[in-house]
């Protein structure tokens, strides 16, 4: 697994915890990885120059495709194509809140300006 596929797979894992289909280990090894994500204590602290990065790059991509080899594939394609919609929707979202906000920092100023030509004309 590539570690750019890392992330949404992780997600999709996390989403899958409460699913019925999924086996207790994937569950176990999902928490456990979750966890080690979440948690502020690693097994080498990350002070310690190259050691204390290393044991992250290690252990969750480890426990991840440990994870992985006990789902069925067809179910994890199922939950990575709706953890890849809910990333597409909320670049959109936030794409389209970005594109509002210039257009209507354009029409402030247009406004302003316009204002100002008529202001110093009379």
């Amino acid at each position: 697994m590539k570690i750019s596929e890392l992330n949404s797979a992780i997600t999709a894992l996390y989403s899958m915890r409460k699913d019925k289909r999924v086996p207790r280990k994937a569950k176990i090894l999902i928490s456990i990885a979750v966890g080690y994500i979440l948690s502020p204590v690693d097994l080498i602290p990350d002070f310690i120059p190259f050691l204390g990065q290393l044991d992250d790059i290690l252990i969750v991509p480890t426990l991840v495709s440990m994870a992985l080899k006990s789902i069925p594939k067809e179910l994890f394609e199922e939950y990575k194509k709706q953890v890849q919609q809910k990333q597409l929707n909320k670049r959109f979202g936030k794409m389209t809140f970005f594109i509002i906000a210039v257009w209507a920092l354009v029409i402030f100023w247009l406004i302003r300006t316009i204002t100002k030509v008529v202001h110093t004309a009379i």
